[in-house]
Parts: structure tokens; C-alpha cells; sequence
């Protein structure tokens, strides 16, 4: 924008340098159609670095959109990863939960096993020959 400025001064000087003289000089006709074309360059310019001006205010007005939308989301993930590490936590309890009432089942299992078999023993054995070996054991 400094420099912008700085040229259209230098512009603005030129041209009124260009009038003052313009009036004087047989090509005086010359020098204010220059004078014309300088002018309407200089608008030309003024209107480019206006539009550019909007440009850039509208790219940091996105840029400035994005940047908040950015921080949301930073912060949406740092939420979603506390709930997924306690969610970790969660199924790691559970997990060993698990495992305690597997191997309890198992206990169980075994222990039911254990008794049928001595129920099927019990099953199996000639009644008179329990009644024979009680007697000898005494």
C-alpha cells in the first residue's frame, strides 16, 4: 500500500506538471491527451488495488473462518479421544471382569464334572458289593 501511495504522488506531480506546462507548448494538444491517458491509468490502478484490497479482505475474512473452525474441531477431538481413553479404561475393566467370571465358570464346570463322575461311580457299583466292603471295614 506504500507503494501505491508513493506512485500515485508521483503520478499526481507528473500530471500536474504535464498541465501547467501543456498551455504553453505548440504540442499543448499532445500533452493533455498524455495527460488524459495518465489519468485514466491512474484510475485504472486506484480501481486494481481497490478490487485486490476486497480480494485480501475477503481471504482473510476466510482464512479467519477456518481458523476458528479448525480450533472447534481441535477441540471436538480432544473430547472425543478423553471419551475413547476412558472408553479403554472401560473395556479394560470389563475385560478382566470377564476373565474373573471365566475362570470361575470353569471352577464350577469342574466341580459338576467331579460329581457326576462320582455319581456315575456311585451308579455303577453293585449294591451288595458296597454292603460286603462296609462290613469288612468295620
Amino acid at each position: 500500500m506504500g507503494v501505491t501511495k508513493k506512485g500515485g504522488a508521483v503520478l499526481s506531480r507528473l500530471k500536474s506538471v504535464a498541465q501547467a506546462g501543456a498551455a504553453s507548448l505548440p504540442a499543448g494538444n499532445l500533452l493533455t491527451a498524455v495527460v488524459d491517458q495518465v489519468s485514466q491509468f491512474e484510475s485504472g490502478l486506484k480501481s486494481t488495488v481497490d478490487g485486490l484490497q476486497d480480494k485480501v479482505r475477503s481471504l482473510q475474512t476466510n482464512l479467519m473462518k477456518m481458523y476458528q473452525a479448525h480450533k472447534e474441531l481441535e477441540q471436538e477431538n480432544q473430547e472425543l479421544n478423553r471419551k475413547l481413553i476412558m472408553a479403554e479404561k472401560e473395556n479394560a475393566a470389563l475385560s478382566v471382569q470377564l476373565e474373573r467370571t471365566e475362570i470361575e465358570l470353569n471352577m464350577h464346570r469342574a466341580k459338576l464334572e467331579n460329581i457326576t463322575r462320582l455319581l456315575v461311580e456311585m451308579d455303577s457299583l453293585d449294591p451288595l458289593k458296597v454292603v460286603s466292603q462296609k462290613k469288612k471295614r468295620k
